[in-house]
């Protein structure tokens, strides 16, 4: 890869981060509608990093699925879908974003690869199981947040 192809990619895997970051800030904070347009910038910045990892094209295939199917729910819910609908669409795409995670991860550096299989084996299991979890949100949010910020970490600095 040339140096100029590895800054590209490292730009949008660290804003997609601080998109996902932003995200969650700006959610539990109460502010949704923010929290929606940050969710946004996070999911379309994957774009250009589902097309630079090295998987399988079903895997990309899955990747571009999860993150435009999230984009468009996070544009629905600016547009007052319910939480609740959003929220049970957003579980459904988790399936997808499992396998472009774990399926491009599996190329990578040890390092990567075991945060990225890790969580997207928790990303899948919570969307399955996840309406039977008391305070299903939060627990999705202790083990996601750390994980997808250091899987994405790990992107931007070409451990892959």
């Amino acid at each position: 890869m040339s140096l100029l192809y590895d800054h590209y990619i490292s730009f949008f895997a660290i804003l997609s981060c601080l998109g996902w970051i932003s995200m969650f800030v700006a959610k539990k904070s109460g502010q949704l509608w923010l929290g929606n347009c940050m969710g946004i910038v996070y999911h379309i910045a994957l774009a250009p990093v589902i097309q630079a990892l090295p998987a399988p094209e079903f895997v990309r295939m899955a990747g571009y699925t999860w993150i435009f199917c999230d984009a468009l729910i996070d544009v629905a819910s600016i547009n007052s879908m319910s939480e609740k609908n959003a929220w049970a669409l957003r579980m459904g795409v988790h399936i997808p974003a499992t396998i472009w995670i774990i399926g491009s991860s599996i190329s990578m550096a040890p390092v990567p690869r075991s945060v990225g299989i890790v969580l997207g084996i928790l990303l899948a299991l919570h969307a399955i199981f996840g309406p039977k979890i008391p305070d299903s949100k939060f627990k999705l949010f202790i083990f996601v947040l750390p994980l997808m910020t250091l899987w994405l970490t790990l992107i931007a600095y070409h451990s892959f």
